[in-house]
């Protein structure tokens, strides 16, 4: 087992949404060991993009047949698997290293060689200013604000970084190396968290440091 623990560095305001109060909109929080609520970054959301980024390279690549995430191209997002997948393998590096999801023909739940944990402020709650900014609704049928729609929403600032791990199970292949760190760095170019289309979520990754402290990439 092996462990690399991760800096995504946002060059821009970033938000993941968390409680609603009526017309304002909290980011997620988390708690502490001490029982402070500190924003944070679902493990959940950040493996969801990097597997959408891994199986959008390795179709490109490799000509996969694979949609776990669903077919863009369909109606309905179907979600596909290859025969491997149906035969309770890995057809390639996106289900070896994400895992297989318990679907119908899939074969069964399998894991992954990759365990995404949860990704707070490296400088700690004290240190980190959330933002408070207001918008009004926009009617995007014919493009004018929306009347009595203006509400409130936290954002974190541009250049908080966010620190966390990720646990590699069993040994990787070059391969799957490979797909692993390009998976993480389209995943900064294509940002994180809601509304990116406004500009938030931009980011890079920063340091990436294995548990026997050899330094992978740096800012």
């Amino acid at each position: 087992m092996e462990i690399w623990t991760i800096d995504l560095c946002f060059i821009s305001p970033f938000h993941t949404t968390g409680n609603n109060m009526g017309s304002f909109i909290q980011i997620a929080r988390n708690q502490d060991r001490k029982g402070n609520s500190i924003p944070y970054i679902p493990a959940t959301h950040l493996k969801g993009v990097m597997r959408c980024e891994a199986e959008r390279i390795m179709k490109g690549s490799a000509g996969i047949s694979c949609f776990i995430t669903g077919n863009p191209y369909s109606t309905d997002h179907e979600i596909m698997v290859c025969d491997e997948v149906k035969a309770g393998g890995y057809g390639c590096p996106v289900c070896s290293l994400f895992g297989v999801p318990n679907i119908d023909g899939g074969g069964g739940f399998r894991e992954g060689k990759l365990r995404f944990l949860d990704f707070y402020p490296s400088k700690g709650k004290e240190e980190v200013n959330i933002l408070r900014r207001s918008h009004v609704m926009i009617n995007r049928e014919f493009q004018v604000k929306e009347e009595h729609a203006l509400y409130s929403e936290e954002a974190i600032p541009s250049g908080t970084i966010f620190t966390g791990d990720i646990i590699i199970r069993t040994g990787l292949t070059d391969e799957e190396k490979r797909v692993f760190l390009a998976s993480l760095h389209t995943m900064a170019c294509y940002g994180l968290g809601k509304n990116r289309s406004r500009g938030f979520g931009a980011l890079k990754i920063g340091e990436i440091k294995k548990s026997d402290g050899t330094v992978i990439s740096e800012v």
